[in-house]
């Protein structure tokens, strides 16, 4: 029964690696809005991966050891994960499309309010980092006065060839396939501490009945 402990750690290695690059992309944005917290997820998925990989060491000693309380308290800590990971993916998925709205709005009104040196930077920096221009096109910044932010290729703006998708709409994708991406990750390492769980279950269980016939 080891297996499913070590399969266990390697969920958990997943969930912080993958919340970590989503921490890593998603954190740009939180200064576009305060409305909600987008980060929140990444953090929550962070966390809930080091517990699975702390917990798995639960798992692992108490089938090596056929420990009845070690293996009990792996099973109940895994029964909190599943839950708390399902409840993740839900609220991801519905609230991605609330999230995406306000952190358009948030984006419009800081690139209307450009000409604050914080704003010019943030701006730039999603349009490098998501690839585009303006709200909707480099129209936005009127013709032929796009940032070099906006460039595709080499050249110097405004010479040089923009991007043809606005943020907005870059903005929707990205944050579309960030919401997907955590709580399909959630679901599926949900799905596989579950199976964990039921071998938990079963060995613990096994643990009890021979305890009982060898008298302890």
């Amino acid at each position: 029964m080891t297996f499913s402990p070590t399969l266990q750690q390697l969920c958990g290695i997943a969930l912080i690696v993958i919340g970590a690059v989503s921490l890593v992309k998603l954190e740009e944005l939180r200064e576009i809005s305060d409305e909600y917290n987008i980060v929140a997820p990444s953090i929550l998925l962070i966390v809930f991966g080091s517990v699975v990989f702390v917990i798995s060491f639960f798992g692992c000693c108490g089938a090596i050891r056929e420990s009845y309380c070690m293996t009990s308290t792996y099973s109940f800590f895994l029964i909190l994960l599943v839950i708390a990971q399902i409840v993740i993916a839900v609220l991801v998925f519905v609230f991605v499309g609330d999230v995406t709205t306000a952190i358009k709005k948030g984006f419009e009104r800081v690139f209307e309010n450009r000409d604050n040196p914080v704003n010019a930077d943030l701006v730039n920096s999603i349009q490098q980092n998501l690839q585009c221009c303006g709200k909707r096109s480099f129209l936005d910044y009127g013709v032929a006065s796009f940032p070099q932010s906006c460039c595709s290729s080499g050249g110097t703006a405004p010479l040089c060839v923009p991007f043809a998708s606005g943020c907005l709409s870059r903005l929707s994708e990205f944050l579309d396939s960030a919401g997907n991406i955590v709580a399909w990750v959630s679901l599926g390492v949900a799905a596989v501490e579950l199976v964990g769980l039921i071998s938990a279950c079963c060995l613990a269980n096994a643990i009890r009945n021979q305890q009982r016939r060898s008298g302890y």
